[in-house]
């Protein structure tokens, strides 16, 4: 396991990296869930670890904003991350501009590689401190989401903090849901299965590499 010595692996509760603390070798952290335990939690961490770490893999689970491109059973991976409230999509609210709104962070090469062999597909992801529980409209979708396919609670305060620290940095779901009414009821249902299937490929992976 050389190849992972200098990679974080992060999930935000333990179910989502029971299976890969299991390999001995690899380093397992779990940030907590939502943006304040998370930002809190793995910015303590690394502080307390410095130089210790040069990446940082999140896995968890995402919500699909459309079923046409990411359906429930997919994994994908991502990079790139937007803060996009639904109030303000909503137009109920203002975020300043003055505000960190975007973040392309850049994955380590034994990471990349991984996901584009396993070939999960990129995606855009939109994080905020909350699961959303109504549907948008195609208008508002393709005005304010445009190209960002999936949403996730703790991905941008993860990135944000290793962008801060000149850490790379790259997310791995599994979807449970199409974001809207049922998305809740929907993740409950699937996360389990999903972050099995996960886990244990990345692991599988992790496998055949060592044995070559």
């Amino acid at each position: 396991m050389r190849d992972w010595n200098s990679i974080l692996f992060c999930g935000s509760f333990d179910g989502e990296t029971d299976l890969i603390q299991k390999v001995r070798g690899l380093n397992v952290y779990n940030v907590g869930i939502g943006f304040h335990d998370s930002l809190y939690n793995l910015q303590r961490f690394l502080l307390k670890n410095p130089d210790r770490y040069k990446s940082i893999v999140f896995l968890g689970s995402a919500g699909s904003y459309d079923q046409n491109v990411f359906q429930i059973g997919d994994i994908v991976y991502s990079y790139k991350f937007l803060n996009k409230d639904i109030a303000e999509i909503k137009n109920f609210a203002k975020v300043p501009d003055v505000i960190t709104k975007h973040i392309i962070s850049i994955p380590d090469n034994v990471s990349l590689s991984m996901v584009q062999k396993l070939q999960y597909k990129e995606a855009i992801t939109n994080s905020m401190n909350y699961v959303t529980l109504i549907d948008l409209t195609k208008e508002e979708k393709l005005e304010h989401l445009f190209d960002v396919g999936v949403e996730n609670m703790e991905a941008f305060s993860i990135a944000y903090i290793a962008n801060r620290l000149s850490l790379s940095f790259i997310a791995i779901y599994f979807i449970t849901n199409i974001v809207g009414t049922q998305g809740s009821i929907d993740w409950a249902g699937n996360w389990r299965a999903g972050s099995n299937r996960l886990q244990g490929q990345i692991i599988e992976y992790m496998n055949k590499k060592s044995k070559k």
